[in-house]
C-alpha cells in the first residue's frame, strides 16, 4: 500500500463519518419540524462544509504523485485538518432538538464563534500545510496566493468576532458563490 493509498483511505473514512453525522443531524431536524424554527443561515453553512468535503475529496486524487504524501510531518498536519474538520461538521447543526424547540437562527449565532473559530482553523492549518508540502516540493510559492488566503482568513475571522447579520448574510453567500466557482475552474482547467 503507497503512502497515497494510507492517506486517502483515512481521509475517505473520517470524511464518510463527517456525512453520516451531518445528514444524520440534518434527518433529526427534518423529523422533528414542528419543532424547528428554520433559517436559512445554517442551513447554507452546512451546504459550504458539505461543498468543502466533496470539492476535497474529488480532489485529492489529483495529488496522487505528489511527494508530499511521503512525508510524515504533513501526514500529521492532514491527520489534525480531518479533526477540525469533524468538529466543525459537527457543529454547524444542534446536538439535540430541547422539548420547547429550537430556532436555527439563534443555534447559528449563540454557536458563531465555535463554529466560524474552527473555520478559521481548517483553512489556517489548509495554509500551513500548503506551503509546507510546496516548500518540500520544491514548488513556487506566489506571494498573490499568499495574499489571497490570507485575506479569506481574514473574511472568516470576522464572521467568528461579527454577529452582525447582514454581515454573515454577504459573507456566507459569498463563500458558497467561491467555492462553486473554484469548482467550476477546476472542471474546467
Amino acid at each position: 500500500m503507497s503512502h497515497f493509498e494510507i492517506v486517502v483511505t483515512l481521509v475517505t473514512i473520517v470524511y464518510g463519518l463527517m456525512l453520516t453525522d451531518l445528514f444524520g443531524s440534518l434527518h433529526k431536524l427534518i423529523r422533528a419540524r414542528d419543532s424547528v424554527r428554520w433559517h436559512w443561515l445554517p442551513l447554507l453553512a452546512a451546504w459550504y462544509i458539505l461543498l468543502i468535503i466533496l470539492k476535497n475529496w474529488w480532489a485529492i486524487s489529483y495529488t496522487q504523485d505528489a511527494e508530499h504524501w511521503k512525508n510524515f510531518i504533513i501526514f500529521i498536519g492532514y491527520g489534525h485538518l480531518l479533526v477540525l474538520l469533524y468538529l466543525l461538521v459537527s457543529s454547524v447543526f444542534p446536538d439535540s432538538i430541547p422539548d420547547e424547540g429550537i430556532s436555527l437562527k439563534q443555534y447559528y449565532f449563540s454557536n458563531h464563534r465555535y463554529f466560524w473559530g474552527l473555520m478559521c482553523a481548517v483553512y489556517s492549518l489548509a495554509f500551513i500545510i500548503s506551503i509546507a508540502g510546496k516548500s518540500l516540493a520544491g514548488d513556487q510559492i506566489h506571494a498573490m496566493s499568499i495574499l489571497l488566503k490570507i485575506a479569506f482568513i481574514g473574511l472568516i475571522t470576522v464572521l467568528a468576532v461579527s454577529k452582525n447579520y447582514r454581515v454573515h448574510a454577504i459573507l456566507l453567500v459569498f463563500f458558497v458563490m467561491e467555492i462553486i466557482a473554484e469548482a467550476v475552474l477546476f472542471v474546467l482547467v
